[in-house]
C-alpha cells in the first residue's frame, strides 16, 4: 500500500484531523481555446447537440486532464455563425482531474467551460503534494484558481504536512501522485498534426524542379 492508499484510508476511518475553514488553491495556468477530447468509442448526436464518449475518456486543455469512464459533452451552436462548441462536459465513472500540482478522484464530474467551473462529487480524494483532504464534493474555480472541498452529509477531513516533513517525505518519494486509471492520451500536436498533410515548401518544390531539370539535361 503506498503512502497516498494509507492516507486516504487513515481520513476515511481516523477521526477528523482538520476542517477545511479556508477553500484550497489550485494553480492558474493559462487555458487554450480548445479541448482535445479522446475516447475508445465516440458517437456524435448531432440533432440533439450532444457527443458521447465511452471508454478510457481524456479530455485534455492545456496542462489539466479530465479523465472518466464516460463522458458526455454538450454543444452550444452560435445563432449568429452556427458554430458549435462545446459547453460543459459531464463525465462519469473514476472521474479524476489532473493539473501539474494537484489531482483530485471522485465518483462525477461536471466540467462548465463557459464558467470555468469543474464539480466533483461522490467519495472525493484531493491530493497537493503530501497533503491529502476528503469529502463529498470539491468546486473549482478555474478563474479565481479556488477551489471548496464539503462533506455533504458528512465532515470534511484534511491532513497537512509542515514544509519541512513534506520536503523530506518528497525526498524520500513518500508522496507519490495518486494513480489514475487508463492509457495516458496522445498529445494533440503528436497525434492528430502530425496527421495532417504537410504545406508545400515553395523553395524546396523549386529546388526540385531544378533537380529534375539538370537530370533531364
Amino acid at each position: 500500500m503506498n503512502r497516498f492508499e494509507s492516507l486516504a484510508r487513515a481520513l476515511t476511518l481516523l477521526p477528523m484531523v482538520c476542517l477545511l475553514a479556508a477553500p484550497a488553491a489550485f494553480a492558474q495556468t493559462p487555458a487554450p481555446d480548445f479541448v482535445d477530447i479522446s475516447s475508445d468509442r465516440q458517437e456524435i448526436l448531432d440533432q440533439d447537440d450532444r457527443a458521447l464518449f465511452v471508454g478510457n475518456v481524456n479530455a485534455i486543455r492545456g496542462d489539466t486532464r479530465l479523465r472518466a469512464d464516460e463522458a458526455e459533452a454538450i454543444i452550444a451552436r452560435s445563432p449568429e455563425t452556427g458554430q458549435r462548441r462545446i459547453e460543459r462536459i459531464v463525465a462519469r465513472g473514476e472521474v479524476f482531474y489532473v493539473t501539474p500540482l494537484e489531482t483530485a478522484r471522485g465518483d462525477h464530474g461536471i466540467y462548465d467551460l463557459n464558467e470555468e467551473i469543474i464539480i466533483l462529487s461522490g467519495s472525493v480524494v484531493l491530493t497537493q503534494g503530501c497533503n491529502v483532504s476528503t469529502g463529498q464534493e470539491l468546486v473549482i474555480n478555474l478563474r479565481t484558481g479556488i477551489s471548496r472541498l464539503t462533506g455533504g452529509s458528512g465532515r470534511v477531513r484534511s491532513l497537512f504536512f509542515s514544509e519541512a516533513s513534506e520536503e523530506a517525505a518528497a525526498q524520500r518519494e513518500e508522496c507519490p501522485s495518486p494513480p489514475v486509471p487508463g492509457r495516458l492520451p496522445a498529445r494533440y500536436q503528436a497525434d492528430f498534426l502530425s496527421s495532417q498533410p504537410r504545406a508545400a515548401d515553395p523553395a524546396a518544390d523549386g529546388e526540385a524542379d531544378d533537380a529534375s531539370e539538370g537530370a533531364g539535361e
